[in-house]
C-alpha cells in the first residue's frame, strides 16, 4: 500500500517560490501601511508590478510540480491570472487607479478560495496545522466582499483594506513555505 509521501514523490520542489512571493506581498502591505495618502497614487505601480513577480513565480512552482501536486493546474491557472493582470496593470496605470479596488478585490476572492484549496491539499498530505491556511484563505475572500460591497468609502479605506488583505495574504504564503519546505524535507528521509 503506497503511503501519502510515495503520491508526493519528486513533489514540492521550488517551495521557496512561496516563501518570496510572501515576503513580496508582507513589503507592498507595509509599504502601503506606512504612506497611505501617498500609496493610493503609487499603488498601480506597486500593484503591477506584484502582480506581474506574483505570476511567475506562481508559473515557475506549478510547472516545477506539475508532476507530484495533484492541484498543480490551480496554481498555474493562478499564475496566468497574476501575470496577465500585472502586464495590463503597467499598461494602463491612469485606468488601473480608477478601478484598482475592484481589481484588487476580484483577485483577492480568487486567490482566497485557491488558498482553500491548498489548505485542503495541506490536510491531504497529513499537515495539522492546515486550519490556518484555511483561515487566512477565509479571511482573503471576506476582506475582497468588503471591498466589493463598500467600492467608494474612500481611498484612504481602500488603501488600509488593501494593506490589510496583502498582509494576510503574505503571512500565508511564508507559512504555506514552510510547510512546503517540511514536507520536501519529509519527502527526502
Amino acid at each position: 500500500m503506497e503511503t501519502v509521501f510515495n503520491e508526493i514523490k519528486d513533489s514540492v520542489k521550488n517551495w521557496w517560490t512561496s516563501l518570496l512571493l510572501g515576503i513580496v506581498y508582507i513589503i507592498v502591505a507595509l509599504c502601503l501601511m506606512f504612506s497611505p495618502l501617498s500609496s493610493y497614487l503609487a499603488l498601480s505601480i506597486i500593484f503591477s508590478i506584484s502582480m506581474l513577480i506574483s505570476g511567475i513565480l506562481e508559473i515557475i512552482f506549478a510547472l516545477s510540480n506539475r508532476k507530484g501536486v495533484p492541484s498543480w493546474g490551480w496554481y498555474i491557472v493562478g499564475g496566468i491570472i497574476d501575470f496577465i493582470l500585472g502586464i495590463y496593470l503597467i499598461a494602463y496605470p491612469m485606468v488601473s487607479m480608477e478601478v484598482i479596488p475592484i481589481i484588487i478585490a476580484f483577485w483577492l476572492m480568487f486567490r482566497g478560495f485557491s488558498s482553500t484549496g491548498y489548505a485542503i491539499d495541506l490536510k491531504r498530505y497529513g499537515t495539522r496545522d492546515w486550519g490556518w491556511y484555511m483561515a487566512f484563505g477565509i479571511l482573503a475572500i471576506i476582506c475582497s466582499l468588503l471591498i466589493l460591497w463598500q467600492p467608494a468609502i474612500g481611498a484612504l479605506y481602500a488603501v488600509y483594506m488593501i494593506s490589510f488583505t496583502f498582509l494576510i495574504i503574505g503571512l500565508f504564503r511564508v507559512m504555506l513555505s514552510f510547510e512546503l519546505r517540511r514536507l520536501h524535507k519529509r519527502k527526502q528521509v
